[in-house]
């Protein structure tokens, strides 16, 4: 009986399993496979209105379209984007909270800040850049001094500590795009700190502040009007935007360049297959013809890096920044 039943339970195990083989040979979904499967939070350290949250939402745009998922700009403004970068490296590494962090957060306030709460070296998985925001020095509308950037050195020089230039604050963009200035061109103008780059501006308006470096796109708005002279870019090349402001590099300052950079981070231990996928992702976003058009015509500029790329720049601008603070004499009370 036994030999007879065997040939048939034999053959009833293999189309059992027969039938059963091909769902348990399909491999497991991995992280990069089933990542975004609901919204992803871009987390930025700026009010809304401004340069980095109008890069943000055009990246989140098209973003969503690549995850197919959306992608939401979380504004959490203050201590100089600290706040946000915070954030991100006590998020949960799953790839759903993620950050649109500046230079100034990321390479600069560790550096000048001597309380931080996150590290930069360890906290942080770097995704990949998205844009730099081109600066341009501006006037206020009565300084006779600034018919050209030679105009402007020349008088600096011979009148020192008389011009004053107005920053968003100790260690913002553009305290130390003007640190740079001075050191390069060899003039001083004495620093008026504010607690943001709008009241600065205003003061510049106002007359009340001589220079400030704000970003193209609002320069070229205010300059329309009349409000403030554009002196020069802080580029290697002109903007689209302003194709008469000239470059302190075509004017006699050779290589100088102060763009301050955006880049995306998430936390460091997500999963590396799910970021590699989110790195592809936004390198589509980047290097898209249509995202380098809208970049331009905002007077921004596109800035696509890898992962490794990314975590480089970030070791050079830590360096570089660093000997800066220290070779200007930069501190908070400054």
């Amino acid at each position: 009986m036994k030999s007879r039943f065997r040939p048939l339970a034999a053959l009833v195990l293999a189309s059992l399993m027969g039938t059963a083989l091909p769902a348990f040979a399909q491999p497991a979904p991995t992280a990069a496979d089933r990542y975004p499967s609901r919204p992803v939070r871009i987390v930025i350290g700026q009010a809304p209105g401004g340069a980095v949250d109008t890069i943000a939402r055009l990246a989140a745009e098209r973003l969503a379209t690549r995850l197919g998922q959306p992608v939401v700009v979380d504004n959490r403004p203050g201590a100089g984007g600290m706040l946000a970068a915070e954030t991100i490296a006590r998020a949960a590494p799953d790839g759903y909270s993620i950050g649109l962090l500046d230079v100034g957060a990321l390479a600069v306030n560790p550096v000048l800040q001597p309380k931080v709460s996150y590290d930069v070296a360890k906290d942080f998985r770097y995704i990949g850049t998205v844009a730099k925001i081109p600066l341009v020095m501006v006037a206020q509308p009565g300084i006779a001094a600034a018919a050209r950037p030679a105009d402007l050195i020349a008088y600096a020089k011979a009148h020192p500590a008389k011009l004053t230039y107005g920053s968003a604050g100790v260690g913002s963009p553009p305290h130390l795009a003007f640190e740079t200035f001075k050191a390069r061109s060899g003039v001083f103008v004495t620093h008026i700190p504010y607690r943001g780059g709008a009241p600065a501006l205003a003061d510049v308006v106002a007359g009340h502040v001589d220079l400030t470096f704000i970003d193209t796109n609002l320069a070229s708005q205010y300059q329309k009007t009349g409000k403030v002279k554009a002196i020069a870019m802080a580029m290697l090349e002109r903007s689209p935007l302003m194709p008469d402001v000239p470059t302190f590099h075509e004017s006699g300052l050779k290589g100088f360049e102060f763009a301050p950079w955006v880049g995306v981070v998430a936390p460091a231990a997500m999963p590396a297959d799910a970021a590699a996928r989110l790195a592809s992702a936004l390198e589509s976003v980047v290097t898209s013809t249509e995202f380098a058009a809208r970049m331009q015509a905002l007077g921004f500029s596109p800035f696509a890096t890898t992962p490794a790329d990314f975590s480089a720049l970030m070791r050079t601008e830590l360096q570089s920044n660093r000997a800066l603070i220290k070779e200007r004499g930069i501190t908070l009370e400054n």
